[in-house]
């Protein structure tokens, strides 16, 4: 992926950047140029959401049909808080589906079945927001709440996880060749979706390549951190120090440093790199404590 297509995909924050990438990147059938003709436009109190849940919400849309043969209901929600808030995207949720006794206040508003609703939400920091498209599947037979699967991003990630991120998009959530297949269409859609979101990490095998993606991500703030800084800065005595030098040229990987810290043993490679790696990292740590609040204000 060219580092102007990760440009593209971080910088796109915004319902009118968002709408430029589905036409620009995903092929879809996009034709208006005048955003307020693309979608309609909801009151949080349409969707059955109370003053307090209305109150963290900036704005929600729903993007019109493209094709006559649509199954999918795709809403746009740009949330205030930090975080996804999930029970206020289960009521939006709620008040969208088709139920078996519907009141004659939903009568009027179009309804889809559940796996035909496709969220794309905006939250977080003003300077950092996060994009996040969001599918619901359920289990009829499990009486478990409906799981929410997200696919999302922002302009921090690092470059694997954008990777990741628009290779899915381009996959699966590109405008169908076929629209008129519509389970073909469902089908493709929905394979876009497989973490769950917030998902408990239950084994090392699943821990490590988080770890290591985060460890990418600070790397990448500690970079931004050196160019802001002086020859004086704490994070330049810091690589200039000797023990940060070794470290640098003995440390493997960043994933098969993490299967050694997890598995508690050094035993891969001569026994004295993997003392030393060991001193490094007792030496690394003791200095980066020292310079965490200076590290903090300058990351963010």
């Amino acid at each position: 992926m060219r580092a102007a297509d990760h440009e593209r995909l971080s910088q796109t924050r915004t319902f009118p950047s968002l709408v430029k990438y589905l036409r620009d990147e995903l092929d879809w059938p996009i034709e208006r140029t005048d955003i307020d003709e693309l979608a309609f436009d909801y009151d949080p109190e349409e969707l059955g959401l109370n003053a307090k849940h209305a109150a963290k919400i900036r704005e929600i849309k729903q993007l019109r049909p493209l094709e006559t043969s649509q199954p999918w209901g795709i809403f746009w929600v740009d949330f205030e808080k930090k975080r996804l808030p999930m029970v206020v995207l289960r009521r939006i949720l709620g008040n969208l589906i088709i139920k078996s006794r519907a009141s004659a206040r939903k009568a009027d508003r179009p309804s889809w079945h559940l796996h035909d609703l496709l969220f794309i939400s905006s939250y977080g920091e003003e300077e950092h927001r996060t994009i996040s498209f969001a599918h619901f599947t359920e289990d009829p037979e499990a009486h478990e709440l409906p799981v929410l699967r997200v696919l999302g991003w922002d302009d921090q990630n690092s470059v694997m996880h954008l990777d990741r991120v628009a290779n899915r998009l381009r996959s699966n959530l590109r405008w169908p060749d076929d629209p008129s297949d519509t389970e073909a269409w469902r089908e493709r859609w929905s394979e876009a979706f497989t973490d769950r979101y917030r998902e408990a990490i239950r084994s090392a095998e699943e821990l490590i390549p988080r770890l290591a993606d985060l460890a990418t991500n600070i790397r990448h703030r500690v970079r931004d951190v050196l160019e802001a800084e002086t020859d004086r800065g704490p994070m330049r005595k810091l690589s200039a120090s000797p023990p940060y030098g070794l470290c640098a040229r003995v440390e493997p990987s960043a994933e098969r440093e993490l299967r050694l810290l997890l598995a508690g043993t050094g035993r891969e490679g001569p026994r004295g790199a993997v003392g030393t790696r060991r001193r490094c990292r007792v030496q690394s740590r003791r200095q980066y404590r020292q310079l965490l609040p200076g590290v903090e204000r300058r990351a963010h």
